[in-house]
């Protein structure tokens, strides 16, 4: 089965540390991306560019556009990645080598993990 996982990060308290403490932190993510990479169970994985969100929706009828998250929250989407497990827990073990969920307690980092009820591919 297939599974979801979002990687949280707190953007206020990113704000809160100065960029070289930051970068400490970020460079330690390598070694946890490789583990997560080993495990031959991803199949996709993405970072996002932090602040260019556009929400589409419909308001009269008609597609709309808001900028920025649809849902307020101070935890944001920083990263994505599906992976292949054989069940809920395999998933979170397999995730929990993702550097979200190892580093950057003091910045809210966090892996959700979701079961995919419906995965297609296009070319």
């Amino acid at each position: 089965m297939k599974y979801l996982c979002l990687g949280y990060y707190d953007a206020d308290a990113s704000k809160r540390i100065s960029r070289a403490e930051l970068d400490a932190i970020v460079s330690r993510c390598p070694q946890y991306d490789q583990d997560l990479l080993a495990s031959g169970k991803v199949r996709t994985v993405a970072s996002l560019v932090e602040d260019e969100v556009i929400t589409v929706h419909t308001r009269g009828g008609e597609p709309a556009t808001i900028d920025g998250p649809y849902v307020e929250s101070k935890e944001q989407i920083g990263s994505f990645f599906v992976l292949e497990a054989s069940d809920l827990s395999d998933a979170v073990r397999i995730a929990s080598r993702h550097p979200a969920a190892r580093l950057g307690e003091d910045l809210g980092w966090a892996v959700e993990v979701r079961p995919i009820a419906n995965f297609e591919e296009h070319g």
